[in-house]
Formats: structure tokens, sequence, C-alpha cells
């Protein structure tokens, strides 16, 4: 029987700061203007009847987060959800919404998961596994809504004039996960296996200079306490990496300002330490075993180095007003190969066959502020990609996330099909689809940069 999971997808370094150059559209030079506004709450699920999807406790709360910007008078809005993943009755709703509530067109919307593996999953109304709870599942997207809409009132509410800027540097508290076994490739933790150190902050401050918002794209998985069991007994929700390092900015840097998390190419990037590993058994195949250690003790120390990269990085970045803001949506077609949960990689192995599958059209979005450029992508890139997409970039602000506008599982590069990994196993993309995604990406980032050069 399938997976609830697998249903639902059928230590500062360097820093470098970017400037903001006033890069306009052609034409008559316009009176710009720049407003934005923050919002948080939290997912509730305190009237709920547990267990809730496997879940038997919270350790922590769930949140969703809403940045409103508005460039000229046209409003845009970035929103990350402290799930594993968004279906797309989920990202169609919350675009509604905002654009019904704050004026925001749908096309002008991103949403994006945060990819906790501790959160239970919001299944489309249409398609729910057999075992799943209907009135449950309503009630959580009740809670969803109910959520969307605090946070995004509190952002309107706060919604003023405002200023951007950029900064980059490194931290260390992720790891490759591909490792190799006798019996072939698979999940773990490899020291010699890349890395991507890369963090990237976008600060956004009011008029007079107060913490408004912030930005941050880090390639690691939030997977510390996955699997993970509480001191009770069963499973405990928690927005694990990704939402107690945002807690941990917020608090550090005050003011009521957002962090809002995105996740950058972390297919192949697990969290240094976790709660459970990985292990090969003797006859090839596999299972999980404790580590022995608190689960809560990894994932606060974790939070609090990465949590204290960021601020670090903040409190270095200048900010100032934005004299160009670019939205652009273009759609790339790949090869694709037989997919489905019912052929998810399950144990390593030496042999396989990747049988052809026509193509898939893959959406990407870059979002051009000032001289920083944002891309978004659906599939989980490896963090190689993501490194060869920025050191090739004509911008040296440049970030990638992965998880915007929903999810379609894995897109790693070219030598993880060689490897047989569990990656590109677990793929509906062919060999070759990541460099492809990747050659059009940069196309558009030169055209976008001589374009800006000539006005």
């Amino acid at each position: 029987m399938l997976n609830r999971r697998s249903f639902l997808t059928a230590t500062l370094g360097a820093t470098m700061a970017a400037g903001l150059a006033p890069l306009a559209f052609g034409g008559p030079k316009a009176a710009f203007s720049f407003r934005a506004g923050a919002g948080k709450a939290e997912i509730t699920f305190s009237a709920m009847a547990w267990p809730v999807d496997g879940f038997s406790s919270q350790h922590d709360p769930l949140a969703i987060r809403v940045l409103l910007l508005e460039f000229s008078g046209i409003r845009y809005a970035i929103v990350v959800v402290e799930l594993t993943s968004l279906s797309e009755e989920i990202i169609g709703d919350m675009k509604t919404m905002i654009a019904q509530t704050a004026g925001v067109a749908a096309d002008n919307t991103l949403i994006c998961a945060s990819h906790t593996f501790s959160a239970p999953h919001v299944f489309p109304t249409a398609h729910l596994p057999p075992d799943t709870d209907k009135a449950q599942n309503q009630a959580l997207h009740h809670h969803l809504n109910a959520a969307l809409a605090n946070a995004l009132s509190r952002a309107l509410r706060n919604l003023q004039p405002a200023r951007i800027g950029y900064r980059s540097g490194v931290s260390r508290v992720n790891i490759n996960r591909d490792r190799q076994s006798e019996h072939g490739w698979w999940l773990g933790a490899d020291d010699n296996g890349f890395a991507d150190p890369f963090l990237g902050t976008i600060r956004i401050d009011t008029r007079q200079g107060k913490p408004l918002a912030a930005l941050f794209n880090y390639a690691v998985q939030s997977s510390v306490t996955e699997n993970s069991q509480s001191a009770a007994g069963g499973k405990a929700i928690s927005a694990d990496l990704a939402g107690a390092t945002s807690r941990f900015v917020e608090e550090q840097m005050g003011d009521g300002m957002v962090a809002l998390f995105l996740v950058g190419a972390a297919g192949d990037q697990a969290p240094l330490f976790q709660a459970m590993q990985t292990v090969v058994n003797t006859d090839g195949s596999v299972s999980l075993q404790s580590n022995n250690i608190d689960p809560y003790a990894l994932l606060n120390l974790l939070a609090e180095r990465l949590g204290y990269d960021v601020v670090q990085l903040l409190n270095r970045t200048a900010t100032a007003k934005p004299h160009q803001w670019h939205l652009t949506r273009q759609t790339v077609t790949v090869p694709a190969v037989v997919f489905s949960p019912q052929n998810a990689a399950r144990m390593p192995v030496k042999i396989f066959r990747f049988q052809p599958d026509g193509a898939i059209d893959v959406p990407i979005t870059i979002m051009r502020l000032g001289d920083i450029v944002w891309i978004g992508l659906q599939p989980e890139l490896s963090a190689i990609t993501g490194a060869i997409i920025r050191q090739r970039s004509p911008f040296p602000a440049t970030i990638i996330s992965t998880m915007v506008e929903g999810s379609v599982k894995y897109m790693p590069d070219a030598r993880s099909y060689d490897r047989l990994t569990y990656e590109a196993r677990s793929s509906p993309f062919a060999q070759g689809a990541a460099e492809k995604v990747t050659d059009e990406i940069l196309q558009t980032l030169r055209q976008l940069r001589a374009q800006g050069k000539g006005e």
C-alpha cells in the first residue's frame, strides 16, 4: 500500500553585498514607490482530535508567513507555509484569498512550502488516500485558510514605505545525503559529497531603518526530527529546521519582523545532524535507527547556528529603495521517465533501467528586485545545480529556491543518474533535465541583464 507522502506527491564566511542600481524600464522616468508589509500566524491544531495524519502530538508551532510587496502601485505576495508540500488545490485557494483580500493578482503571488518533514499532509479533497479521515482533512484545510487570513491581515496593516538590501555568506549546517554502499547508492551522510554552504539573505526595512521582514535562502531539507518518537510515544509535529531558524531570527531581530525561509537546491542536502539515521543492512535492505540523542536538542543546535549566521548577515546589510521590479514566468519542456509512487526507490541497486515517457513542462518563475534575482521552481534540484546557476548568473545577487508553486519530486543532476541514487530513481524527469533547465534559466538571466544595461 502506498504511504501517505508518496500518495501526495502522485560558521560565517566571506560576504557579498549587492547594490540596488537605478535600472528603470524604458520610457519616461516614473516616480517609483516601494512599500512592504509582513505578517505571521500559527496553524492551530488544538481543536482537532489526535492523531493527526500519523502525528500524536505537537512539539512546536507550524506557521504561515506572508510578505506583501508593492512597487509603483503593483502588488506582489510571497507566502511560506510550514508544510512538507502544497497541492494545486491549496495553492489555488490561497491565491484566490490573497487576490480578494489584498488585491494581488494570482500571477504575482508566489506560494512556497518550507518542506518540513514533521508536518501533517493536507490532501486535495478530490484525491484522498483510501485511509484518510475526510473530516480531519477538511479541518486541516480550514485551519490553513484561517492562518493565512490572519497573516495576510497583519501584512496589510503593516504595509508601509520600505527599503531592501541583500547580502550573502555561508553556513555549515548541511551535508550531502547520497552515500555509496556495497549494494549501491542510498541515503545517509557523506562528508566527501558536495554540500552547498551558500546562505543568501534579503533584508526589508521600514523607511526609518527598522527590520520589517527578511528572506533567507539555504539548501537543506528540514528533516532533523523526521520519524523520531516523542517521549510520550508517537511522532510530534514540528516546523523543524526551517521553522526553528525563522523563529530564532525573528526573536533576535525584534520589532515584530517576519523571517521567511526559502528552501534552496536541497534535493541531496540533509541537516548535518538528524535524530534518525538510515542504515543499509548486509542483505541490501534498509532500515532506520535512532542516534539516541534528543531530537530537539539537535534541532535547537542547528537552528541557532543557521539563525546566527542569518542574523549576522542581516545586521551587515545596507538597504535602499529599489528602482526596478520585474516578474517573469516561463515554461521549459524537458524529457520525462516513467515514475509513480509504486516504483519509488526503496533500497540501493546497481542495475536500473529508466524508461522514457515523453516530456514534462517545468514552470520557472524569476523575480528581479533591483539587482537581486530570485529563481523559483517546483522540483527539488541537486545542490550542485543551484551552485552552477549562481556561479554563472550575470547577477551577483542570485538565489534559487524550490518547492515554489507546488512540488514534483526531484530533478537531480546528470551524475546522480549514473550513480542510480535515491533521487534519480524517485524522479519523473530524465537525465539531462536539470542541465536543460539550467541553460534556459541562464539565458533568461542574460536577457534580463542586457535589458537593464540598455535602459
